[in-house]
Parts: C-alpha cells; structure tokens; sequence
C-alpha cells in the first residue's frame, strides 16, 4: 500500500519536487532530526541570521540578548537605543499581578440571561471541570482563574474562561480545558459554535519605562523633535502603523530567538493599539524633567517551557543566554528590546533621516545579493557607502570593476 504524503521521509518528498538536483541536495544537508517531528510534512529547516543586542538593563540587571532576523539595522539599532537607554539606568518592568489567557465558548442565537445565569450557577462545577481535565497546570500553581459571561451582540455571547498558564505560553493547556468544558453546556450544544483560545492577551499586559539623559539622545531639541514624532503617531494612523512595525522589528525578533509565537503577540500587540477606538502606536515619549521618558505598554503571551520551546535546542540556549526562568522574566526582556528599537528608530527619523543608518546595514545583503563572494562583501561595501546613489546595477557594475582590476 503506497504511504500517504505525511508519510514520507522528508527526501522522498524532496524527491516529488521540481527541484534541481544542487537544491535537493542542499535542503537535504540543511535537514533536522529534531525538527522533522514538529511540523507535519517536513523538507528542510529555513534559518534566519541571529545576532546580539549586546547589553540593556532590564530591572538592574545586564542582559545580552539573542535576536533572530532578516532585516539588516534592526539589531544595530536595537544596540544604539539601548546604549541611550542604559544612560538613564535601564528598563523598568511593571508586571501583572497574576498573567493568564482567556479561552472563549462561542455560543450564537441565544439569550444572555439565560447562559449568563447557567454560568452564574455552574460555577463550581466550571472551576472542577478545568481541575480534572489538566491537573499538570494546578501542580504548577496555575489552573482556571475566573468564567464570565459577555455580551457580544443581541444574539452572540461568549463565555471566557482566564486561565493562569504559568510559564508556559498555554495554548495547548486552554484548549484542552475549554474542550473539556463543552460537555457541560450540553442544553446549548444547538447554539454552541465552537471552542477556542483568544490570543488577545489582555490579562498579560506589561508595561516598560525608560528615560535617557537629554546629551545621550542627541540633546533637547532631538529630544522635543521625539516626543512631537510620538503625539503624531497618536492622531495618524499611517505614522503609527509604520512606527509598530518598528517596534515589532526588535520586539518579534527576539520572541522568534526564543521559540515563541510571534504571530500571537504581533496580533495581540495590534489589537491593543487599537483598544481606544482609534489605531495608534504602543509607545509614548515625553519630557520628564532634563530626561526624555519613553513608556510601551503591551498584551504579550510567550512562555519559557512547552511546545515548540522545549522541543527546539536553539530555543533553550537563547533563553540560557539571559539567565531567564520564567515567562514573566522574558516578557519584561522583550518589550525592553521593543522600546530601545523604537527610541532609535524616532531618533534616527528627526536627527538626519533613518535611510542613512539603514542603507549602511543593507549594503552587506545586496554585495551578496549581486554575488560578492565573503572575501569581496567589506570592499565591495565600502566602495558603496562612497556613493551618493545605489542600486543593484551599481553594485554588479563596481563588482566587476573590482574583479577587472584584481586580474590585472
């Protein structure tokens, strides 16, 4: 009997495709053991490039930490704004008193008062439902937190159950629990739609702060040019879809080195630059006496056990690297990354524009991209940087000439 495609090795799938034979080849010497067991239908492992924001002061203490990425100054502007930030003593973490995730029971042509009070009257049974179906959570201290009902339209309710997942980022744990909580609302399984998590981390929400001296960002006026490019980006959503992805440059880029879900806190992070009424950026910048004071307040689910984090090596080094035991500790990490990124990023919009910093990075992929070998990138790099205009013609035309006068 011919095996399902699931079923093949990841060279017999290679096999299937229209691939020369040097790309089989390749992705064949780029394969994992490990990593054929985690993702159905495995090839070949993708590898982005992993640098080091090199030190930042997150609550007193000097962190290194890994950031994986393919975008060339994210992690050296990760390290300029976190230098000006260390000059202000570091990253100050604010945490939840209690972090968890909310899983919805999504019920639709159903009256409110109804279920609100099967809930209301259920609630001892909810509670030891969530007890029986994932004991593992309570051993740790976690387990379900509270269950509500909300009003979503006349005839849509949701009831949310919070979940305290301890270290882990907890999507498998509030699944099964919400699984398990099904039965119970057997007399509305004609209105019951479905089961499932919210990434919407609402109940993680973490908030950073950080001042810098006004000499070590450039002096007061850069500072004033900041805090004015950060009120824009309250009022104009066009400004602060571009200042979040920013953001998100060095703040994804170290969720991605330590296994986590990045998606998830890029959704949730959108959703709640949007919970006023109006998208809007996460930061805030202002003048605290001769300081300039920055502020990030996000929703940020990741975890430090489970899952993909457990099962991949790479994921536990990054997080041996800065000493971190809990999730609550990485998230504080995270979004200190996420406010240096952002710092350098405004200052280096009002102080010069930020294509001069960035081109400076960017000209190390196009030498590779117009084919310099390693051996010609640095020349062919500073040759580049020389020039007022640049662009792939360019780049191959002076790596020619580069090549012409090697011969002679």
């Amino acid at each position: 009997m011919a095996k399902k495609y699931y079923e093949l090795s990841p060279d017999e799938r290679l096999a299937l495709l229209q691939l020369s034979d040097q790309d089989k080849s390749a992705w064949h010497d780029n394969q994992s053991d490990n990593n054929t067991q985690i993702v159905e239908n495995y090839i070949t492992d993708f590898r982005l490039p992993m640098g080091i924001l090199q030190d930042i002061i997150v609550n007193g203490h000097q962190v290194s930490v890994p950031m994986a990425i393919e975008e060339p100054s994210v992690i050296a502007a990760a390290n300029n704004g976190a230098k000006m930030l260390n000059a202000g003593g570091g990253v100050q973490v604010v945490l939840p008193k209690r972090s968890a995730l909310t899983g919805q029971l999504l019920f639709t042509n159903i009256d409110f008062d109804t279920i609100n009070q099967f809930v209301l009257t259920h609630q001892k049974i909810l509670f030891e439902c969530a007890k029986q179906s994932k004991p593992s959570i309570y051993k740790r201290g976690g387990g379900l937190l509270s269950v509500v009902t909300r009003r979503i339209t006349d005839s849509d309710v949701s009831v949310d159950f919070t979940i305290d997942t301890k270290d882990a980022m907890g999507a498998n744990i509030v699944n099964t629990i919400l699984e398990a909580e099904t039965t119970i609302f057997s007399d509305f399984k004609n209105q019951f739609i479905g089961a499932i998590l919210s990434n919407y981390a609402i109940d993680q929400l973490v908030t950073v702060t950080g001042r810098v001296p006004f000499a070590n960002v450039g002096g007061q006026q850069v500072a004033e040019k900041i805090v004015s490019l950060s009120k824009f980006s309250k009022h104009d959503i066009y400004r602060a879809t571009t200042e979040n992805k920013g953001l998100f440059n060095g703040l994804s880029a170290v969720v991605m080195a330590t296994g986590n879900d990045w998606r998830a806190v890029e959704a949730s992070g959108h959703a709640y630059a949007s919970h006023n009424g109006q998208y809007q950026s996460l930061t805030t910048w202002s003048i605290k006496n001769d300081y300039l004071q920055g502020e990030l307040t996000l929703p940020i689910s990741v975890g430090t056990v489970g899952g993909a984090i457990s099962a991949m090596p790479q994921a536990q080094r990054a997080l041996r690297m800065m000493a971190v035991e809990t999730a609550d500790q990485l998230r504080g990490i995270i979004l200190a990354v996420g406010l240096a990124q952002n710092l350098a990023a405004l200052k280096a919009i009002v102080a010069g524009g930020i294509q001069q910093g960035h081109m400076k990075m960017q000209y190390r992929a196009l030498a590779i991209q117009v084919g310099a070998t390693i051996a010609e990138v640095q020349t062919l790099v500073t040759k580049l940087r020389a020039l007022k205009q640049v662009d792939t013609e360019i780049a191959k035309k002076i790596l020619m000439e580069m090549r012409d006068e090697s011969k002679n």
